[in-house]
């Protein structure tokens, strides 16, 4: 797994559907595994909003400290053997918890450790695995990353289903299934080509190398700040006030819980679709920054309690929304990543999704338990403004043009 020889020649043509294979049978597990950790909290245990929050709080917090280092070591080890590594000992925690359910001993603490353990574990495999597209891809970094997301969304539905399927099947069963799709994986990965650190021998990047990197481009820096904004409000919204809606507001169970996880994500799928259409975009940071203006008018629909059909379709508009604004943040930062250092840039990137769920989960979850669901999703409001604004005036990213390189120079 220390190889260090750099793979200079054009990857084969098996590479990258066997990457995708890989990819799309973890984001199933990773999808079920949301599903799992909100409606084992919400809807088995019951538990009130602000512990929820507070749950959540705690599961997240932990992987923060291990996400740089997941993108140290993904840039240090061969990527095919670090890969299957983290698939094979990603199926463990769903079997452990599956022996606890069947022991008749499942309460809120076991669910806290699972949570932990799953979201470690992708902390540390994510930043190698989005760090090694463009060595097992022929084409361009934008297509490649749509691509990517569209095959493993269209595939992680399953995990939205199985989980709405949790009544019939049994807990036990659903988390059975859901570590044979990470050990699967495992063989997809290792029919990839041997995928050695960049940069052959020589000094192995530092633990706050991918924060260097960040902080002395400017573009980086300006687009993973904007991400930071929007997870702390928006991400925040969709993870802990939509569960509460579903249960408080329309009455729902476990199956329209997992229908609207499942009609969001189509929603992203099919936003992902149509960009595969137009790219390579010249603009993406203008793109992307567009898109805050429509998500305060989905955000205001959904604040207002529209029909149950009016209700879906927001959404899915959400889901397009949300879908178009994190492809762009991943194709830009993948695009404008030195080589030798894009995995711990991007575990930087991953780190302002992450660093936001505990604190939004916490808030999200007290201003739900004092006022009501709906209450959550009007801070995505205005933070959707202020990153228009920002973004608009300050950070580059209104003139940014995809394909120059001087955009990437340090300041």
């Amino acid at each position: 797994m220390t190889d260090a020889t750099p793979a200079a020649e054009a990857p084969p043509r098996s590479a990258y559907p066997w990457f995708l294979t890989s990819s799309s049978l973890w984001l199933a597990g990773m999808s079920l595994q949301g599903f799992l950790f909100s409606w084992l909290l919400v809807g088995i245990l019951e538990r009130p909003a602000d512990e929820v929050g507070i749950a959540r709080s705690l599961a997240e917090a932990p992987p923060l400290l291990v996400l740089l280092l997941g993108g140290m070591l993904g840039d240090r080890f061969n990527g095919r053997g670090y890969l299957a590594t983290m698939h094979l000992l990603v199926a463990l925690p769903p079997l452990m918890i599956a022996a606890v359910y069947q022991a008749g001993v499942l309460g809120y603490w076991w669910v806290l450790l699972f949570g932990v353990l799953m979201a470690s574990l992708q902390a540390l495999a994510d930043p190698a695995r989005q760090s090694l597209i463009s060595r097992v891809t022929r084409m361009d970094i934008q297509r490649a990353v749509t691509i990517m997301i569209i095959t493993t969304s269209l595939v992680g539905l399953s995990g939205f289903y199985l989980g709405g399927r949790l009544d019939v099947l049994g807990l036990a069963t659903v988390l059975g299934i859901q570590a044979a799709l990470f050990f699967a994986g495992t063989f997809a990965v290792l029919r990839l080509p041997s995928l050695p650190r960049v940069g052959g021998p020589g000094p192995r990047p530092g633990f706050a190398a991918g924060l260097s990197a960040v902080w002395q481009a400017p573009l980086v820096r300006n687009i993973i700040g904007l991400n930071f904004l929007s997870s702390l409000f928006n991400a925040g919204a969709y993870v802990i006030a939509i569960p509460f809606i579903v249960k408080e507001v329309y009455g729902g169970g476990a199956a329209f819980f997992a229908t609207v996880m499942m009609v969001f994500s189509a929603g992203s799928i099919s936003s992902n679709v149509v960009l595969l259409a137009f790219m390579p975009l010249r603009r993406p940071g203008r793109v992307f920054l567009l898109m805050q203006l429509t998500r305060m008018v989905i955000l205001l629909v959904l604040f207002l309690q529209p029909s149950l059909w009016l209700f879906y379709v927001a959404m899915f508009a959400w889901g397009l929304n949300m879908g178009v604004t994190t492809t762009l943040v991943r194709t830009t930062v993948q695009e404008l990543a030195a080589p030798d250092r894009r995995a711990q840039i991007l575990s930087v990137l991953l780190l302002s999704f992450m660093v936001t769920a505990p604190v939004s989960s916490m808030l999200l979850g007290l201003l739900i338990e004092h006022t009501t669901p709906l209450a959550a999703l009007l801070p995505g409001i205005a933070v959707s403004l202020v990153i228009f604004t920002l973004g608009m005036l300050k950070s580059g990213l209104w003139g940014f043009e995809s394909g120059s390189p001087h955009t990437a120079r340090p300041a």
